[in-house]
């Protein structure tokens, strides 16, 4: 009979580092996943840092559901900046978010009628989103209301 003792080993050896190599490639799977979605959420909490959207006009529009609007925008930030708008009563009803049309840049100051689902309005809060590659709606975590009257 041969002996094999020496051909063990080294099968035992390749199996030992192709686990090895497997263990680290699903390793490195779960980190480059994780370090993704940091780095999107880091920079969508930069590009918000010094972007300011704030209502500075209300009026009623063409029914009790539509205002007009007018939106102005900080210097400060980069890019264009979208708002979504929802709206608040007296009462505590609140609408749907809804969005403001066009994108804001620098020194924009913007007005749009905007349709909602509540009438009789007494506040407005606003949200800006920046858009990602992909085109999708990244919101900003600080928001403004403003409180107006309607005559």
């Amino acid at each position: 009979m041969k002996n094999n003792k020496g051909l063990s080993t080294v099968v035992t050896t390749l199996i030992i580092i192709l686990l090895v190599l497997v263990a680290v490639g699903i390793i490195w799977g779960v980190v480059n996943n994780l370090l993704g979605k940091s780095s999107s959420t880091i920079e969508t909490s930069t590009k918000c840092l010094d972007v300011d959207v704030r209502a500075t006009k209300v009026v009623q529009g063409s029914n009790a559901t539509v205002y007009n609007v007018t939106l102005s925008r900080s210097p400060s930030g980069d890019g264009e900046v979208g708002a979504r708008l929802r709206f608040s009563d007296a009462d505590g009803d609140t609408s749907e978010s809804v969005n403001f049309g066009p994108m804001l840049g620098p020194f924009d100051k913007l007005t749009e009628d905007v349709d909602t689902n509540l009438a009789n309005a007494t506040s407005v809060e606003v949200l800006p989103y920046f858009k990602d590659e992909s085109g999708q709606e990244k919101f900003c975590p600080s928001t403004t209301t403003f409180d107006f009257v309607l005559e």
